[in-house]
């Protein structure tokens, strides 16, 4: 059975209800204006989830709950990344180990579940679909149902009841914010390139081009910004402004001005460049970054920003990475694993550990991510200052502009 549709047509309730009925096994995507969320079916009982964005996981509800120490939950999900061909869910490896009880391990489950049918509750708008497959589903449970020691069921009825009185509870007591229709018409995955983004497979002429209304990120792409007027800003205070002090003027001026996603994360890219020796912007498209253009990776930083890269990071394991989509926060300091495995492999590895992630938002989601590092220089000092003022207005110039489309 082939099962999507519209949340304004069809509540996720009476979803949930239609697939136990039938007992239909299969992951359900619940897409909205935050982001995604999945449910995990096995003939018509849910068996897993992943709250909104994969935000919160099984073991963070096991630590929260006591159930289990950080240092037992990293030897576990370790052990588990080993495994290959072999590996189980999180919580089927926890309970082989025998280090959780099943009535913990299952109400954890039942807890993660209920927080996201609840936060899909407070959605006004949005879109699902249920993939007969578990090739994607949420900590492996693809590796589900084969043949295991632990089955892993759940009442489904008895979570949605939960779920539903919870909900109400929130609400009532001012805890929850349910999406208003004005919230829920301001951006979508349609909106964000999301959904188109998702039938490019591996094939990427551009990850921004389904954002881009002239469906060309490479002619649109303006000049890195050129130095604004600094005069009266010296005249002001008395004491001139450094060049990237003046040069942020001239970004500012050029955002305003962007038309398309596209050049104004060649904007903010371009002038991250003034202080680093190579930038990159990584898109954010579901659970993965996938790498656009460049400066100063592919041909001199002089020559500005080149064709996109096409490269992949999944933003499954905790990372700086993740964290930063997730934050929205800058961060600027020294590189994790995640990035030297997976950037530095791409880009060869800068003499400096130190490195830039610059969130871009719009409508309290990430949509693109500005990287940047020294390669072969030495460091500079990093206007952080700067930055994270230039990040709040290339966000704000991507609600305007996504606002008016």
């Amino acid at each position: 059975m082939s099962l999507n549709g519209n949340l304004e047509h069809l509540p996720i309730v009476d979803v949930i209800q239609l697939i136990h009925g039938t007992r239909k096994s299969g992951i359900l995507r619940i897409v909205g204006r935050k982001g995604e969320s999945q449910l995990v079916f096995k003939e018509g009982y849910l068996v897993g989830a992943s709250h909104l964005n994969n935000s919160l996981r099984i073991g963070d509800l096991l630590v929260e709950r006591g159930v289990l120490t950080q240092d037992v939950l990293d030897r576990a999900v370790e052990e588990q990344s080993q495994a290959g061909r072999e590996r189980r869910p999180l919580i089927v490896t926890l309970l082989e180990k025998g280090v959780v009880e099943a009535k913990e391990a299952y109400g954890a489950l039942q807890a993660l579940i209920e927080k996201t049918i609840v936060d899909i509750l407070t959605w006004k708008k949005g879109t699902f679909e249920l993939k007969d497959s578990l090739e994607m589903a949420p900590d492996d449970y693809r590796f589900y149902p084969e043949s295991l020691s632990q089955e892993i069921n759940v009442d489904t009825q008895g979570i949605l009841m939960d779920a539903l009185r919870l909900f109400d509870e929130k609400r009532r007591d001012g805890a929850l914010a349910v999406e208003s229709e004005e919230e829920a018409a301001e951006l979508s995955a349609d909106d964000l390139g999301l959904a188109d983004l998702d039938q490019l497979e591996r094939k990427i002429p551009g990850v921004f081009t389904s954002l881009d209304d002239r469906g060309s990120a490479g002619p649109s792409s303006p000049p890195p910004p050129k130095p604004g007027g600094a005069g009266s800003r010296g005249a002001q205070g008395g004491v001139e402004p450094s060049p990237l002090e003046s040069r942020f003027e001239g970004a500012a001026a050029a955002l305003s001005s962007c038309k398309t996603p596209p050049e104004l994360s060649v904007v903010v890219m371009s002038y991250v460049a003034e202080v680093f020796a190579r930038s990159l912007t990584l898109v954010v498209r579901g659970e993965e970054l996938i790498a656009d253009k460049g400066i100063g990776i592919l041909a001199p930083k002089g020559e500005g920003a080149t064709r996109p890269l096409g490269f992949r990071i999944s933003l499954a394991p905790p990372s700086l990475l993740r964290e930063a989509v997730q934050t929205g926060e800058l961060f600027c300091g020294a590189c994790d694993l995640v990035v030297k495995g997976h950037l530095f492999s791409q880009l060869g590895t800068p003499s400096s550990s130190k490195i830039l992630l610059l969130p871009v938002r719009s409508f309290g989601q990430t949509v693109f991510v500005i990287f940047a590092d020294f390669a072969g220089r030495a460091e500079m000092p990093v206007p952080v200052e700067l930055l994270q003022k230039l990040s709040n207005q290339a966000s704000a110039a991507l609600e305007k502009l996504l606002y008016r489309k």
